[in-house]
């Protein structure tokens, strides 16, 4: 029997913030998202990796305040910023109700319809997006965005 051992990466840089399901408390998470990218050790996102990556942390919260929360303004949002040198992600953690990205239908691109494009957003805006259950029994967001070597 082999076993192999991987070990956990650590960040170099983290960082959390707790918001409330409240849409007004949007802009504390884009400005957390902004901070963390501008204030990091080694290369930094380019203004553009920043920007996408704010949209969809921005797009996340709103569909858990919308949809996870049904638009209670009262509930958690716990996010958490790491750093890795190859990476950077976002996780939003919450308690309501979880979201099955198999479930939902790409969005017409053809102007019927208003609403319904955060997941897209949020696929097209990172490297990356993960659903799941973390060790606490919370449902998680998770948005990775890849740091190139060098900076921009």
């Amino acid at each position: 029997m082999a076993v192999r051992v991987q070990e956990k990466q650590l960040p170099i840089a983290r960082q959390e913030l707790e918001i409330r399901s409240d849409l007004k408390q949007l802009p504390q998470a884009r400005e957390f998202v902004r901070d963390f990218c501008r204030n990091l050790p080694g290369s930094p996102l380019d203004e553009d990796s920043v920007a996408a990556l704010e949209l969809a942390v921005n797009e996340a919260a709103s569909n858990i305040m919308k949809h996870a929360y049904h638009g209670r303004e009262d509930q958690p949002i716990h996010l958490e910023a790491e750093a890795f040198p190859g990476r950077l992600e976002i996780q939003l953690h919450h308690f309501g109700d979880p979201f099955d990205p198999s479930t939902a239908s790409p969005p017409p691109l053809d102007g019927s319809r208003d609403s319904g494009f955060g997941a897209y957003i949020i696929a097209r805006s990172v490297d990356e997006v993960r659903y799941y259950r973390d060790e606490r029994g919370r449902n998680c967001v998770a948005l990775v965005k890849a740091r190139k070597a060098g900076g921009k």
